[in-house]
């Protein structure tokens, strides 16, 4: 199970940026079902104690950026709290448990599934928080796993782009970005950016 890094700690109304990795670098999603099955549980332990901006899942690793929310106080919570991060830290760790228990009851493994320390990075200002949406979209195509980042299925590009029901917190992303149109921009600019600079 991920410990916590504790030099970053995780508040109430701020965006952070969680990433990790399989142990050693291994797979920790195997079938399309398996990310399916993550998603279901980002919601089922997350959609409650913060808004979920952007995510991306790998092979052997994930990124989501999210916003801890400012109060719990309309959550029946069996065990209360009046520290929304305290609260968003556990979840994230039921998250982490439940999935590491299913995965290796799946592949017949024992031990940990994920790296030790799940990072956080506090997400200081609008633009960087921008550039981590786009960095979290972008990273599929990074690691070589797909030739366009924007038709990636286990990411929330498309879903932020379309106008169908998701558990993402669309309309705060989009005020973000002020708009679609510019979310769109900013996006295929920075990705023509990476591109001009690996032909360099």
């Amino acid at each position: 199970m991920p410990s916590i890094k504790t030099s970053t700690p995780i508040l109430a109304g701020k965006y952070y940026h969680l990433f990790n990795r399989g142990t050693n670098r291994q797979n920790i999603f195997f079938s399309a079902a398996n990310y399916a099955y993550f998603l279901s549980l980002m919601d089922k332990f997350l959609s409650k104690y913060m808004s979920i901006l952007a995510y991306c899942l790998l092979p052997n690793h994930f990124h989501m950026v999210v916003k801890i929310n400012d109060h719990q106080s309309s959550i029946k919570d069996p065990i209360p709290s009046s520290d929304p991060g305290k609260l968003a830290v556990r979840q994230l760790m039921k998250l982490f448990l439940t999935y590491a228990m299913a995965i290796n009851k799946q592949e017949k493994r024992v031990g940990n599934l994920f790296a030790p320390k799940y990072k956080r990075l506090n997400i200081s200002s609008d633009e960087y928080l921008k550039y981590l949406v786009f960095y979290t979209h972008y990273n599929p195509e990074k690691h070589g796993i797909i030739d366009s980042f924007f038709s990636y299925s286990f990411s929330s590009y498309k879903a932020i782009c379309s106008g169908k029901n998701t558990k993402l917190d669309r309309e705060l992303v989009l005020d973000i970005f002020d708009g679609l149109d510019n979310f769109l921009n900013y996006h295929a600019v920075l990705y023509k950016e990476r591109k001009d600079l690996e032909l360099e």
